[in-house]
């Protein structure tokens, strides 16, 4: 599914009387994410399992950078990502990283809130999500289906992170802004407020979370905003061992037969 972009201004929505973004203010560090043109889309959320075909839990429109209601989760937990860093850092080329690991962050924080546990890096997820970010900046295109036709398994799949015999669910969620709907604070809002991506990133299964951040917007060719592709991650090798178990014992039975037959 195609995002259109064909787009529209948000005009006053979301800003002041004075014209500054209600999102845009500083975080503890200083930083100031900038107001001015200010627009995003998230795309649809979609997830797989080794065996079943691909689903989409939502589809994409425009992101709600409110704060999410946390009703329902453990009393513990609320508030996990308060103290996060950098969620308003406005992204620029150079402090992708520190875009990153704030995202990282408050999405550890919600799962953390629902008494989940947090998940750790992973290098080919992060590859797989950096060529599809990469992409659709490059050629101006808002989809999980890549230019190919290529879809988050076959591009996951491509970097060696689901062998054969193994067990593994995965999932996708994308998003990019412009001005303050760019920062981590307001693409994890956005996809928080949305149900599938929400069931995305509070999915209990998943272990591991590569990110694809990149400067730049599908929509325009001035470089504005960020790109977002995160992909999502579970896999369990005692599928493979199970299978090297059974390989090995027909290999055993299959010796033992031979043995019993009759010599010439």
């Amino acid at each position: 599914m195609v995002v259109s972009l064909i787009l529209t201004g948000c005009g006053n929505a979301g800003t002041t009387g004075g014209g500054t973004s209600a999102l845009a203010q500083p975080d503890a560090a200083g930083h100031l994410a900038q107001s001015g043109v200010t627009d995003g889309r998230t795309g649809p959320a979609v997830t797989a399992t080794d065996g079943g075909a691909l689903r989409e839990l939502a589809p994409g429109g425009r992101p709600d950078p409110s704060e999410p209601s946390r009703s329902g989760g453990r009393e513990e937990g609320i508030g996990a990502g308060d103290s996060c860093p950098d969620v308003l850092l406005d992204p620029t080329s150079g402090n992708l990283d520190q875009i990153e690991a704030s995202t990282l962050c408050l999405l550890n924080g919600v799962r953390a809130d629902d008494g989940l546990r947090p998940l750790q890096l992973n290098s080919a997820l992060a590859r797989a999500a950096l060529a599809h970010s990469s992409d659709m900046v490059k050629y101006s295109y808002f989809a999980h289906a890549g230019r190919n036709g290529s879809q988050v398994k076959d591009r996951i799949g491509a970097t060696g992170y689901l062998p054969r015999n193994t067990t593994w669910t995965i999932g996708e969620n994308l998003a990019w802004g412009t001005g303050a709907l760019a920062t981590p604070k307001a693409i994890v809002n956005a996809w928080m407020n949305s149900k599938g991506h929400r069931d995305n990133i509070l999915k209990a299964a998943y272990r591991e979370i590569g990110f694809g951040v990149v400067s730049g917007n599908p929509a325009r060719t001035d470089g504005a905003g960020a790109t977002f592709a995160t992909e999502f991650g579970f896999r369990d090798g005692r599928g493979a061992k199970r299978a090297r178990v059974s390989r090995v014992k027909r290999a055993s039975a299959k010796r033992a037969l031979q043995s019993l037959a009759p010599r010439p």
